[in-house]
């Protein structure tokens, strides 16, 4: 658990794609390199590209399935179905700004990032220009380039997430699961208008009746605090994620923070950055009141009875908030509850040193 995070702004239309690498053949190559690609080098991206220029309806999947068939003569109709549809989904579905997720060898470890290019094609001399690697190279033609952003692990992922383990098709779309893989991404995230926040409660052997009420408690609490609904979705088991949904942001990290412990960074909300949790929610409601007066109507006498309210205020919610924490301290304390910051970030550092062993073919 990191004492900082941040909440994250997720769009809302964005895609989300499982993306095979052989089995993870081409799991390093692909996040040491930051590219995915897909098969069948013989159907080259122009030909796709260009093989509905004479329809009306423009570029479609029968298209595709004429073009593998002239190519791939000996191929049966399930191979043909099974490989137009990854190749249309890698070029035509796919965009710029979605999230794929690649599995490692036998599913132990996951890549996520974000499409960051168009498809491209390379050559053949190109992928042969480097061949003294400590890994398996990739050599299919057709990519996109990638931004990774985390790797997790796969006791990491949700149990709603298993079935991709079994799943054969080499691409998929995991739309229907986004908030499964949301929430790998970052323990606070803000997408269609609610804000979603996740915790992970450690204890081993269960909660009684007793914690779940004292839990319950004070997420009621928060919940009234904020004048806006909490809903709570839970792993019944222990240990397990309960996640914190609001369409008050504020709700969900506040309520975040005092059960986890943790400190709200910098948080993107809209393209507007805020500098950690604003001290008071009633402050923060005040602050954006314009109270127009006249000159006349302000007088010295009426300033100090507004300070002195405002004051008194501050003070009783300070010791309000101060009961609070106490109370979700022992809470935490008993569930081992912290917020869910799941797998490790993949910087460039860390990709480098991979590429250590890396050596052109061409050097001595």
């Amino acid at each position: 658990m990191s004492d900082l995070i941040s909440v994250l702004h997720i769009p809302d239309d964005i895609g989300y794609w499982l993306v095979r690498a052989d089995g993870g053949k081409y799991y390093e190559d692909f996040l040491l390199n930051n590219f995915i690609a897909v098969s069948d080098n013989e159907v080259t991206l122009e030909s796709l590209i260009n093989s509905g220029d004479s329809s009306i309806a423009g570029i479609t999947i029968d298209h595709y399935k004429t073009l593998y068939k002239d190519i791939y003569k000996d191929w049966t109709a399930q191979q043909i179905s099974h490989g137009t549809s990854r190749t249309f989904k890698f070029i035509q579905e796919m965009k710029i700004g979605d999230i794929v997720m690649v599995p490692s060898k036998k599913s132990t470890s996951f890549i996520i990032g974000i499409i960051k290019s168009n498809p491209y094609e390379i050559s053949k001399e190109e992928i042969e220009s480097k061949v003294e690697v400590n890994y398996a190279v990739n050599p299919f033609f057709k990519r996109r380039n990638i931004e990774w952003i985390k790797e997790v692990s796969r006791n990491e992922i949700s149990e709603k997430l298993y079935w991709i383990l079994s799943a054969h098709q080499t691409i998929f779309d995991l739309k229907e699961e986004k908030e499964y893989i949301n929430q790998l991404l970052s323990p606070i995230y803000v997408q269609e208008g609610l804000c979603h926040g996740t915790l992970k409660i450690s204890k081993e052997e269960g909660l009684n009746s007793n914690e779940w009420y004292d839990l319950y408690s004070i997420i009621k609490k928060q919940s009234n605090k904020s004048g806006h609904e909490l809903i709570v979705r839970s792993n019944v088991q222990s240990p397990g994620l309960i996640e914190l949904l609001s369409s008050d942001w504020v709700a969900v990290v506040t309520t975040v923070s005092i059960l986890s412990g943790i400190v709200v960074g910098d948080v993107d909300f809209f393209g507007i950055k805020f500098k950690g949790i604003v001290p008071s929610i009633q402050a923060y409601k005040k602050g954006q009141m314009e109270i127009k007066k006249t000159e006349k109507e302000i007088e010295i006498m009426e300033e100090e009875k507004i300070t002195k309210q405002l004051e008194n205020e501050r003070l009783r919610r300070e010791l309000e908030n101060e009961e609070t924490k106490k109370e979700a301290e022992l809470v935490r304390e008993r569930l081992k509850i912290t917020d869910f910051d799941a797998g490790k970030l993949i910087s460039s550092v860390e990709k480098q040193m991979g590429n250590d062993d890396v050596r052109d073919a061409e050097q001595p």
